[in-house]
């Protein structure tokens, strides 16, 4: 029977389930949704958790209960207070009503283990495990989001001795230093900062949004809550064109009225100008404050972090030379930062180990949204066999053992995320539509349609596609070759690499690293 992860925090769930010991997928908790967002609706006849939730967050935000989860507490009626109608909810209650939503997966699971934010106490952790009680949930315990986005960045070898993790939700931004001690990931210190949470971040956006609505069609869209619902429900939109550096035009919807707003992304950039420069003065902060031979070497974000209009290419920038405390960062800086050439021994890289070429190791680095759940996944094998005590693990947690190159499904690996090889043929370039697509202006050397793999359901097969350069382990691709579990594909003489996982693919020999 498979076993669950569940990364949970003040703005969503998110799930991820597989056999222990395997490569966990992710589980659709809300379909069509995947995640379930951390909203209860208390306008119908009894409360509504989820999606349809923040469909009436700004429109009637009265009626709906949010970012409950840091007032949890051991006594019922502690803290803040949800009423409308005759519902009436305090954090104990919404969290056991999210628990209700998840209860049909209790039957499918041999046991849960959670990820939960940083700024969560470990009586705040046991509490929630406590309210899942009733429903007769497989809990196993509980890890810091903090350490489980460590541990998923320590897989990827981003680090080795020290990194600093940010996390953010719609409570709180949280800044967590984390070193590896022996065998363990040991928490050295942990931050969290109310005023720069997720919520903050959305209120900026709609209310520069709305000055740009002014400018554009005369009119305000925060003189109509639905006009201010339609914009919030597409800030996803907003922020994942902002990563693909691209314009977008949002539909604003009145009552009685419809018009476009055009956003281009260096005005997303501009309008949290203020909150990035907030975050990376607390980064600096917490950078300078430590010895030259502890500074942290990178920052990890979590997803919801690395969405954040601005923020990773200011952090990028702290990586600067110059800086009054380099001695232990990455000595050429920026993205394209490298740890010293002396911690890696090539002893280390065994075929159980992420290959990451050392031009992709930078200073700054997003993690998949299934990271932490994932690594948590991980942890359930000791929680399983006892070899962790029950409860919430919240400074120091072991390192997991590395995944075998063939575990999961096949997939291509770049930068900490996985694209699945699921149609017949998988086109790379830097064309717009390619499934794996680099853009052009930070990847030069991709030609529009760089490569194709091609699965003819015995095996995948690389075909170059463009005059530039495919090597595949350092070998120059002619015409086609026979991808295996393991290879390394770079694109260009000097471009980034992509490594080749998963089952359904045989094991290439040995890597020879130069």
């Amino acid at each position: 029977m498979a076993v669950m992860a569940l990364d949970w925090n003040a703005t969503r769930v998110r799930a991820v389930s597989g056999p222990m010991g395997g490569y966990p997928l992710v589980l659709p908790l809300d379909p069509p949704h995947v995640d379930i967002p951390m909203a209860i609706s208390l306008d119908g006849t009894t409360p509504e958790v989820g999606a349809a939730a923040l469909l009436q967050c700004r429109q009637n935000p009265d009626v709906v209960c949010r970012a409950f989860l840091p007032f949890l507490s051991a006594m019922p009626g502690h803290g803040p207070r949800w009423q409308a109608g005759r519902h009436l909810l305090d954090a104990r209650a919404a969290c056991s009503l999210i628990w209700q939503k998840l209860q049909p997966l209790g039957t499918q699971t041999k046991g849960i283990v959670l990820s939960l934010p940083a700024y969560l106490q470990a009586a705040q952790a046991e509490t929630l495990c406590r309210l899942s009680g009733p429903l007769n949930l497989p809990l196993f315990g509980s890890v810091s989001t903090t350490l489980t986005a460590a541990l998923a960045g320590h897989l990827e070898r981003f680090w080795q001795r020290s990194v600093l993790v940010i996390d953010i939700d719609d409570y709180a931004l949280t800044l967590g230093w984390v070193a590896a001690a022996a065998d363990k990931a040991q928490l050295v210190e942990s931050r969290s900062f109310p005023h720069l949470g997720l919520r903050f971040w959305h209120d900026r956006l709609i209310n520069t949004l709305a000055d740009l609505f002014v400018w554009q069609h005369r009119r305000d869209l925060r003189d109509s809550p639905v006009a201010e619902q339609s914009v919030y429900d597409q800030l996803d939109l907003l922020l994942e064109a902002g990563q693909q550096n691209r314009a977008i035009q949002l539909g604003v919807k009145g009552r009685d009225w419809f018009n476009h707003l055009l956003v281009h992304p260096e005005q997303t950039v501009q309008f949290c100008q203020t909150l990035v420069n907030k975050v990376a003065a607390e980064v600096d902060h917490l950078l300078l404050t430590c010895s030259a031979d502890e500074t942290p070497r990178g920052i990890l974000l979590t997803d919801q972090a690395g969405r954040l209009p601005g923020l990773l290419e200011a952090l990028q920038g702290l990586f600067q030379p110059g800086r009054s405390n380099p001695s232990s960062l990455p000595p050429d800086g920026g993205a394209g930062a490298r740890l010293p050439q002396s911690d890696f021994h090539e002893e280390d890289f065994g075929e159980a180990l992420l290959f990451n070429d050392t031009e992709d190791n930078g200073g700054v680095l997003v993690l998949p949204a299934e990271a932490p759940a994932r690594v948590a996944h991980a942890l359930a094998q000791r929680f399983g066999a006892g070899e962790r005590p029950t409860g919430h693990l919240e400074t120091s947690v072991p390192l997991p053992a590395p995944q075998p190159v063939d575990a999961g499904p096949p997939r291509l690996h770049f930068r900490g995320r996985d694209y699945l090889l699921r149609e017949a043929s998988f086109l790379i370039g830097s064309l717009f539509g390619c499934q794996l697509h680099f853009e052009k202006a930070a990847f030069p050397e991709v030609a529009a349609k760089h490569c194709e793999i091609v699965y003819d359901h015995r095996a995948f097969t690389l075909f170059s596609r463009s005059r530039e350069v495919t090597l595949v382990n350092d070998h120059p691709v002619a015409g086609s070759v026979v991808l295996r579990a393991g290879d390394r594909i770079r694109l260009g003489l000097r471009g980034p690499v992509v490594r080749v996982l998963g089952r359904s693919l045989p094991r290439s020999a040995p890597a020879v690293f130069v």
